[in-house]
């Protein structure tokens, strides 16, 4: 178990949401990845900000990370 928190109950908590994110990405990670390279080939654009020049979403999301 983790330390990210001093109260143990915040720690289990946040160990639990790490587990199940982990399981989520382990299942469906592959799914979504292909989908958004078919999204990406495709040239789907959205508009992320009102009044903004379209520009693909899944490039707006590898600027965040």
């Amino acid at each position: 178990m983790s330390k990210v928190y001093d109260d143990p109950k915040y720690n289990a908590a946040f160990d639990r949401c790490v587990d199940v994110m982990s399981r989520l990405l382990q299942k469906y990670g592959p799914q979504l990845l292909g989908q958004m390279q078919e999204t990406a080939n495709a040239g789907c654009t959205r508009s992320v900000v009102s009044g903004k020049q379209p520009v693909s979403v899944y490039q707006e999301f590898d600027k965040a990370a």
